[in-house]
């Protein structure tokens, strides 16, 4: 990261300021490279995203097939049914999505759209400048070599090129002050612009956390009471498990009973 140009150097347009400038368009060239690879792998995150919610919401959409496979069990109320549990679960499965979208919704508008307007825009300035510097480097110089060349004996030509040749200092001047100036509100702004854009994704991801930890604070006394149902679903499973373990005595009785 490059500090600010000084204007005083511009004018001079010495080694010094030749060196500076080159260094922080350099600079500008690898800011640029980076936020737009940002952008890539954000745009990449969102769609593995949009991947894991359609996933999701298949699951859900399966946990609730398997409710319905479940709802005409009569051996249990209706406050302690399957097929009810599987439904409350889905249900929360489901808001947890919406908040997943919510999320990624804000990495699209916080992180993307941000970034690659401060690319499309503040670093294209800088672009755009430096097309016109270095145009206005080349017609100064061109004007340099014929001012030079033409002989001093030619008294309106040399009017002319020296007229050119003023002209063309001018117009450099001026175009070097703009590129400089367009350097400078870059480096001054590009701080603020990129804390500001991920500080707003990392209240975007507080707020998600913070939504499902208060959905799943709210539910945890309906999981605490399915618990306890499979605790004893559980141990009425394995008494009628060793109830039906003496399922051969059954047949003996029953032939002795025949004999």
């Amino acid at each position: 990261m490059k500090p600010t140009i000084d204007f005083k150097e511009c004018l001079k347009d010495s080694p010094k300021f030749r060196a500076s400038l080159e260094s922080a368009e350099t600079d500008v060239d690898v800011l640029e490279a980076r936020l737009e690879r940002l952008v890539k792998l954000c745009t990449l995150m969102i769609e593995t995203g949009k991947s894991y919610k359609r996933a999701s919401s298949d699951f859900v959409t399966g946990v609730r097939d398997l409710a319905a496979y479940f709802k005409d069990d009569n051996m249990m109320s209706d406050d302690t049914n399957v097929s009810n549990c599987l439904n409350k679960f889905a249900h929360e499965m489901g808001e947890m999505l919406k908040y997943f979208n919510i999320l990624m919704d804000q990495a699209n508008r916080s992180v993307c759209k941000n970034l690659n307007n401060f690319v499309k825009q503040d670093i294209k300035k800088v672009k755009d400048s430096q097309k016109d510097f270095e145009k206005a480097s080349s017609e100064l110089d061109n004007a340099i070599n014929r001012n030079a060349g033409v002989p001093r004996t030619k008294t309106q030509e040399c009017e002319e090129a020296g007229t050119m040749l003023k002209a063309k200092k001018s117009c450099f001047a001026h175009t070097s002050v703009d590129h400089v100036f367009q350097i400078n509100i870059l480096n001054s702004k590009k701080r603020y612009e990129i804390l500001e854009t991920m500080l707003s994704f990392m209240h975007a991801h507080s707020t998600f956390f913070h939504q499902g930890h208060d959905l799943f604070k709210e539910f945890e006394p309906e999981m605490k009471n399915v618990a306890s149902l499979v605790e004893n679903l559980s141990a009425k499973a394995s008494q009628e498990r060793k109830e039906m373990e003496e399922r051969h005595s059954l047949v003996q009785k029953k032939v002795g009973s025949v004999n």
